[in-house]
């Protein structure tokens, strides 16, 4: 690439929401099991506009039990660096496999209920995809 030019992504979207729901939850819970080593065991994904909604129901990694019943401090610490970097390898694989710029990830996840809540901002709206 030349100095100065700008790299172009090409969407690559499903034929139908449905179908891009599906793809977006497959490609959470992969994410989900190369960072935790865990799957999601439920999860709704709700796509407006120009923001996607991802619910999800998690099995809490073992060891952080345990390091949260010695040093809730720690496990929170640790809980924010998994939750950050599952965010940064989120974006990656949803840019590059969609095609989709990405403003913003928020991501928290409460380790009583065991429940995530992802909201991800997109640089433009669905909305033109014709879906």
């Amino acid at each position: 690439m030349n100095e100065g030019s700008v790299a172009v992504i090409e969407k690559v979207l499903p034929g139908t929401l449905g179908e891009f729901k599906q793809e977006i939850m497959k490609e959470y819970n992969s994410v989900n099991q190369m960072i935790f080593k865990v799957g999601v065991t439920e999860q709704k994904v709700s796509v407006f506009e120009d923001k996607i909604i991802i619910i999800a129901k998690h099995k809490r990694i073992p060891v952080l039990e345990i390091i949260d019943e010695a040093n809730d401090i720690l496990s929170e610490i640790i809980d924010r660096m998994l939750i950050e970097k599952s965010k940064e390898v989120l974006a990656l694989n949803l840019m590059q496999r969609f095609g989709i710029r990405i403003k913003l990830i928020l991501k928290d996840y409460d380790p009583l209920t065991e429940i995530s809540g992802t909201l991800i901002i997109l640089d433009e709206k669905l909305n033109s995809v014709g879906w």
